[in-house]
């Protein structure tokens, strides 16, 4: 038999994009032929053909031609020149030949190809689409600056395609963001595929009673509670320790130690590892710290890789009011939940912990590791998939 042809298409580096390269993995176990279209290099040897969007044209990329794009061309336009052109023509022309049972859109960036019919023909049509919806995509941006206002009607049509009927199968990261979209949308109720990583033959390290080590590993953000942790700081006790595994911007990270500094070694840093050494580097420390205020709805409904990462390392977590983080944190007993938003919140939480209670955080995650595995999201994944018919059975006019 035939292996079945699948194609997942992302705006990002996939080599360095956890949630694809899971993808790749769970789709490879399952018997699937894959190919990839992203940034950069070939993202796994579990894919056959990667191909990697081509550089903007110069032209597009000047101020005068990003103004021009952005300000004056309507968006079936700006995609062309954005994005279309930069798609290698190998590739435009295997999709539309119908030469994969099944397309994954990650996320909305590449959505505009179904309103092309010289792409997406009636072979193209009559095989799966699939919308993997990594967040939720906010109806309303800030428009905050001159770019932002530019892009906004060509940020809320691809938005739009959210809801197109070509679509047959969706998944996304938590229930209540898989809520947002059918309200959004009147869609069929997205699968939820959520962010474990792989599962870690790990045990919980030892738990000092006079050193117990907080940590908060991932990108340098704002918006992730840096101010209200080192706001609490000067009120938590002295037994607990804080470390820091920061990616992204080399210039906020150096903001972050400067805030550390007055906390001399009770604040400590360690270089970042790729991500599938991260639950083995974190494995030494006690509990992990998630405190994202609700300022935006991403935020609020949050279920974060940190999250899966920080309970394969075996460790407890901290995390403030986030519904779809305390639904974890309540099933599976690997956390407590801090009542308030303030840094005062924070301490107060953090100081109420023994050591004991610590362990029993951890081992509470130790127990809970199978279940919050890549393991188990990949078979959610693969049976979302499966809610489709036989693309073999299909015909061209499908139910579009």
């Amino acid at each position: 038999m035939t292996s079945r042809r699948i194609l997942l298409i992302s705006y990002s580096n996939l080599k360095d994009d956890p949630r694809v390269r899971r993808q790749i993995d769970w789709l490879s176990a399952d018997g699937w032929s894959i190919d990839t279209l992203g940034l950069g290099e070939h993202p796994a040897s579990a894919a056959d053909s990667h191909y990697a969007l081509l550089p903007q044209a110069p032209w597009v990329r000047a101020r005068w031609g990003s103004f021009l794009v952005y300000g004056a061309l309507p968006s079936q336009a700006k995609f062309r020149y954005l994005m279309l052109d930069r798609i290698p023509q190998e590739l435009l022309s295997a999709i539309a030949s119908g030469a994969y049972d099944c397309i994954v859109f990650e996320d909305y960036d590449f959505l505009p190809l179904l309103t092309l019919r010289k792409v997406f023909t009636g072979a193209a049509l009559a095989k799966q689409i699939h919308l993997d919806m990594h967040e939720y995509r906010d109806p309303q941006l800030e428009l905050n600056s001159i770019r932002r206002m530019l892009t906004d009607r060509y940020y809320r049509w691809r938005r739009s395609l959210i809801g197109h009927s070509a679509i047959d199968t969706r998944t996304t990261v938590a229930s209540r963001i898989a809520e947002l979209y059918v309200d959004d949308f009147g869609v069929t109720l997205p699968e939820i595929v959520r962010n474990s990583p792989p599962r870690e033959d790990l045990t919980p390290s030892e738990v000092s009673d006079d050193n117990i080590q907080l940590v908060f590993h991932g990108m340098a953000s704002w918006a992730r509670g840096f101010q209200e942790i080192f706001a609490a700081l000067p009120t938590i006790d002295k037994r607990f320790s804080f470390t820091f595994m920061l990616t992204g911007n080399p210039t906020l990270i150096a903001q972050v130690k400067e805030l550390a500094r007055p906390f001399g070694e009770r604040v400590s840093f360690v270089d970042p590892v790729p991500m599938t050494e991260v639950p083995s580097r974190i494995n030494e420390f006690d509990l992990e710290v998630i405190f994202y205020q609700p300022t935006a709805v991403n935020l609020e409904f949050s279920l974060p890789n940190k999250l899966f990462e920080a309970i394969q390392s075996r460790m407890g977590v901290v995390i403030g009011q986030s519904p779809m983080m305390a639904q974890i944190v309540n099933e599976f007993g690997v956390g407590v939940i801090v009542p308030g938003w303030s840094a005062a919140d924070l301490a107060a939480t953090i100081n109420g912990l023994t050591a004991a209670k610590v362990r029993e955080l951890k081992n509470a995650s130790h127990l809970a590791a199978d279940a919050l595995s890549a393991e188990t999201e990949g078979a959610a994944f693969i049976a979302a998939l499966g809610r489709y018919p036989d693309a073999t059975n299909s015909s061209p006019e499908h139910s579009r």
